[in-house]
């Protein structure tokens, strides 16, 4: 069998792997930076590997991106694509008769003996990256699948670099692959870009949540502009950074109304006060004072707390930090502090907990949109950072607040 062909060649190279027994699966473990992620392989695919001579476990993953390198080959490979969409070469260079002939386009590096090249993926790619073991849903696995899908994706390939170690590889990546893609959106016009690593995590069904709903009585609307950047960051999935910063602008939207509440509330007492006389000049100060003073202490984590303190309930918030004891541990464990100083303790008093929650929020904010945070220079978070990977229940957390500050937000719905 060529499951059993394939088992010894990882024997042979040290790579280790383990075979599942109900359908005859094999998983091998392919090295990626300091970890490494499972290939899943059936019989078939098996098959197809020896045949055609595959040498996949010569390979390892890039960590970032959907890209390969081999030492032993001395070869990069990373797929490229357009946003939201992919880049199959052959029907985008199907009128270069240039290109046509041989389904490559050469690209020239100055570099003495390497060799870069446009075309579409290897058959070594897209079996890693095919047959990865993600949480996606799994296609029947077949040949035909494997040749029909083949056909749509494209990479960049270099050769000639004495790549020896992954964060080599990386740098090739990230140096040579980059500009590449740069130049062509230069004179394409076609935003070409690098296959970021893609995250197959799926919106959750609560399939309880379903069986008895009703829809009560709609008496509330709420402002379009900010659900229109919540609806925004509910399609921006497997973008988390923008997810993060759509949710943000949602409670950034209401910055002005609550920021200012307090003042508002001081003028509206100021102007009931029988003893007022708008034609004073003392008491007319008086009102301009209180408006500039709360304009000058109104920096935007001040804003963020003002709004937080009207629209978030701390009880609520507690309830839903503990509805899930993996979130709230997440908060206080190590990998949140990867991204934030700030751990949310859900044990904390309200006042001390609402706190918590502003200043992670803002800090997270602050570190994707490269600003300075409340206290100094903050380290980038971009869509290649390690820490991204984490996210998950910062988005979770932030989707929650603007859930909230929604709420707090709308007015009744008034029917003429």
């Amino acid at each position: 069998m060529s499951i059993e062909a394939i088992s010894t060649n990882c024997a042979t190279k040290s790579v280790e792997f383990e075979q599942e027994a109900r359908g005859n699966i094999l998983k091998i473990k392919i090295p990626k930076a300091r970890g490494f992620e499972y290939l899943k392989l059936n019989e078939e695919i098996a098959r197809l590997a020896i045949e055609r001579e595959l040498k996949f476990l010569d390979y390892r993953y890039i960590e970032g991106y959907e890209a390969i390198w081999s030492q032993e080959h001395d070869v990069v490979e990373c797929e490229v694509e357009l946003p939201q969409r992919g880049f199959p070469f052959e029907r985008m260079f199907r009128n270069n008769e240039d290109v046509s002939e041989n389904g490559k386009v050469y690209i020239e590096t100055h570099i003495p003996d390497v060799k870069v090249e446009l075309s579409e993926v290897t058959d070594e790619f897209h079996l890693l990256d095919e047959y990865k073991d993600t949480n996606r849903p799994r296609p029947i696995i077949t040949v035909d699948r494997f040749d029909r899908r083949k056909g749509w994706f494209t990479s960049l390939k270099v050769t000639g670099m004495g790549v020896t170690n992954h964060d080599k590889a990386k740098e090739v990546i990230e140096t040579i692959f980059a500009s590449i893609c740069f130049q062509f959106d230069c004179k394409t016009n076609l935003p070409l870009m690098l296959a970021v690593e893609r995250n197959y995590s799926r919106v959750k069904t609560n399939r309880a949540a379903t069986e008895n709903f009703e829809l009560t009585a709609v008496n509330q609307k709420y402002d379009s502009e900010a659900l229109s950047l919540y609806w925004y960051a509910q399609s921006a999935l497997g973008m988390p950074l923008l997810q993060y910063l759509a949710l943000y602008q949602v409670i950034e939207f209401y910055y002005p109304i609550y920021s200012e509440l307090a003042a508002q509330k001081k003028v509206a007492n100021a102007l009931k006060d029988p003893c007022f006389n708008s034609h004073n000049e003392k008491d007319i100060a008086r009102i301009f004072n209180i408006v500039k003073t709360a304009s000058s202490a109104r920096s935007e984590l001040s804003q963020l707390e003002s709004t937080f303190k009207e629209c978030i309930d701390a009880s609520l918030l507690r309830d839903w930090l503990k509805s899930e004891s993996e979130r709230e541990e997440y908060f206080r464990s190590k990998n949140a502090v990867k991204l934030s100083e700030y751990k949310i303790n859900s044990n904390s008093e309200d006042d001390e907990l609402l706190r918590q929650v502003w200043q992670r929020f803002y800090n997270i904010r602050c570190r994707i949109v490269h600003t300075k945070g409340a206290e100094g220079e903050l380290e980038v978070l971009h869509p290649q950072s390690k820490e991204v990977k984490f996210l998950e229940y910062d988005i979770q957390l932030a989707n929650f607040l603007a859930h909230r500050v929604l709420i707090s937000s709308s007015k009744p719905i008034n029917v003429a």
